[in-house]
């Protein structure tokens, strides 16, 4: 019974990396392919009264006068956490600044499904070892593995 629980928690963990890498992407290629600007959501910021006051203050003092960079890191950040996730390469880092990212669309007061994005992040987070297991490189080592020892030669080539 053990090893179904393990199998269990391979499978669920899988779902929620390939969800949410799946998910962030399209997000990221929508902003990237449709406009996103983000100086709009400036002066949002810095007039709402939700958001933290050093919040605004990084608003109204970074991102007000860099809106250029922010144009673009944000999509392709988004796009990057997307197919590390989705390819299983680097997937802690990717949750972490997946994590990231939904805690400031939240103090941006923008409440859709970042919350639920960012339960899915932390738990991947809490699932490290599981992350590491199901990984694009722990895959190619087993591959590999199991490839050197199954390897032989054919016997007509033995000769």
């Amino acid at each position: 019974m053990k090893n179904y629980k393990h199998i269990i928690q391979y499978i669920i963990i899988f779902i929620i990396r390939a969800g949410s890498g799946g998910y962030i992407f399209v997000q990221g290629w929508e902003k990237l392919t449709g406009g996103f600007t983000i100086n709009g959501l400036v002066p949002v910021v810095i007039q709402n009264e939700d958001s933290p006051v050093w919040f605004k203050l990084f608003f109204e003092h970074i991102v007000a006068h860099t809106t250029g960079i922010f144009n673009i890191v944000v999509p392709l950040g988004e796009i990057a956490i997307g197919l590390g996730l989705l390819f299983g390469i680097m997937s802690q880092i990717a949750s972490f600044f997946g994590a990231f990212i939904m805690l400031n669309y939240i103090l941006s007061d923008m409440i859709f499904t970042y919350p639920v994005q960012l339960a899915f992040f932390i738990i991947l987070l809490m699932n490290s070892a599981v992350l590491n297991k199901i990984s694009l490189k722990s895959m190619i080592l087993y591959i590999k593995e199991k490839g050197e020892y199954k390897h032989e030669s054919h016997p007509a080539r033995r000769r």
